[in-house]
């Protein structure tokens, strides 16, 4: 059947139409309309009012992919001191410290990252050796390539020739090309193995890792160790985070966002190449409306209405990526599962989904215990990992803070990881019990994850190289229970 064959027969004039009441009760007061449809001055302001709020409140959601590689970008040149592309930042310790604010980073593994700007450089190189893991993604967080086993070097190393999405020039032989739409990128490396950790690793990354423009060939960079160095690479949670917004919007090309997302942004004063200066009443808005979408953020995160959410099904670990990692399914962007990732996690990169057994990493996190209450950092819990977990490298479990997403500090700058590196005490059925609140058990000291008193926290269980009892399911992660 048609549109011809449903329409037809049902004719309709003037007084079919029903218009919206004169009077209309909202969440933001009551509607007045003069002779019938003209708002009074109170309600044309109360709307203008609302639709600001709206429109800013959703836009926090939207552009909190952008917002979070911007944050990360500016954080280390003001953190770490960063003053060109060829400087590098380590996690050395291995990994983060509390006193480091990274979207679930995490201290069991080396890190080594780079914030390119191509506006600056123009085509920029990042050369790798071989063995190396890592990702580089474009201003949007989106992925631009991977690099190692899963990327086009195979795991040998090579030359990777960043494009600025102006570039109209030859490309070189001798280089993976990469083409980005953004002029600002940001580019994580993983170390294993003979990385070492402190300033074994940093010295490794210095003789290891190169990032130069190609103009001008190798340059030297300021190799820094961060772990316990201190930084903020989150998204402000006010009003200020339009400021970054604009500063985002000024620098990269118009082409990077769609013409229906610069026009929302246009109504709330964001403008390519005109001053962003709001009125005191837009700053109220805008910060109301940063605060709102950070609420809405935590529901969708920690409270997720999505039905596939569960990893399994009678289990409360839950998929950080609910599809893909492209949030794009049948033609539609799924902005909900976008702010699933984007509010608790950094990193794009389909390596982080792969089905192929031993590639790549997969992560699960858990917001409840076994009878679906929150996670309380004052009570006792217990988690048994069943033996054999389905990994090819290692497994580990961290804690984390609800508020800002990152390690969860116990106390001294400290969080305290468990994983199978860290030789925790095996069962007899080759299970691992895992502790978890403010104190640990008597002689389980090994297998404790501390929380603190009066904060939640939340849980994120890596799987290195996962196998297939993860990617088939039939390995299953249990529940944390409640130790009274």
């Amino acid at each position: 059947m048609t549109i011809f064959d449903e329409v037809r027969g049902q004719k309709q004039t003037n007084l079919d139409f029903e218009p919206a009441p004169d009077e209309i009760e909202t969440s933001f007061g009551a509607l007045e309309f003069e002779l019938e449809a003209f708002p009074t001055e109170e309600t044309a302001k109360k709307l203008y009012d609302e639709l600001d709020l709206q429109r800013a409140t959703q836009a926090y959601m939207d552009f909190n992919p952008a917002l979070s590689v911007y944050a990360i970008v500016k954080s280390h040149i003001r953190d770490f001191g960063f003053t060109t592309s060829s400087d590098i930042v380590v996690a050395a310790g291995p990994g983060w410290k509390p006193s480091e604010l990274f979207l679930t980073g995490n201290n069991a593994t080396v890190y080594a990252c780079a914030s390119l700007d191509l506006q600056i450089d123009g085509p920029t190189v990042v050369e790798i050796p071989p063995g190396m893991m890592g990702t580089a993604d474009d201003a949007l967080f989106k992925v631009l390539v991977d690099f190692g086993f899963v990327g086009p070097d195979e795991g040998h190393g090579g030359k990777y020739l960043f494009l600025p999405p102006d570039h109209d020039g030859e490309v070189p032989d001798g280089y993976f090309a990469v083409e980005s739409p953004s002029y600002r990128i940001w580019v994580m490396m993983r170390g294993f193995g003979e990385v070492g950790a402190g300033e074994q690793a940093v010295e490794w990354f210095e003789q290891h890792l190169k990032v130069y423009p190609l103009a001008g060939g190798p340059r030297s960079g300021n190799f820094v160790n961060g772990t316990g160095a201190g930084t903020n690479s989150l998204p402000p949670e006010d009003g200020s985070v339009f400021e970054m917004l604009n500063e985002i919007v000024q620098h990269e090309p118009l082409e990077l966002f769609g013409a229906e997302q610069l026009g929302r942004l246009a109504t709330l004063g964001i403008r390519k190449g005109q001053p962003f200066d709001p009125d005191e009443r837009m700053r109220r808005i805008l910060d109301q409306g940063a605060k709102q979408g950070a609420a809405m953020c935590r529901a969708i995160v920690y409270a997720s209405r999505e039905p596939d959410i569960r990893y399994w099904a009678d289990r409360h670990w839950e998929r950080m990526f609910l599809y893909n990692t492209t949030f794009e399914r049948d033609g539609v962007t799924d902005i909900d599962a976008r702010t699933l990732w984007h509010y608790q996690a950094i990193v794009v990169s389909p390596n982080l989904i792969t089905t192929t057994p031993g590639a790549g990493t997969a992560y699960l996190t858990t917001f409840r215990d076994s009878e679906n209450r929150y996670l309380d950092g004052g009570k006792d819990y217990v988690l048994r990992v069943a033996a054999n977990p389905p990994v090819a490298r290692f497994w580990a479990i961290s804690a984390y803070d609800p508020t800002t997403r990152s390690l969860l500090d116990v106390g001294g700058n400290t969080n305290k990881s468990v994983g199978s590196l860290d030789d925790p005490a095996v069962n007899a059925d080759g299970s691992v019990d895992v502790y978890f609140g403010p104190a640990a058990p008597e002689g389980k000291e090994a297998n404790w994850v501390p929380t603190v008193a009066g904060k939640g926290f939340f849980l994120v269980f890596r799987f290195y190289g996962p196998t297939e009892g993860y990617i088939d399911k039939t390995w299953e992660l249990n529940d944390l229970e409640l130790r009274m």
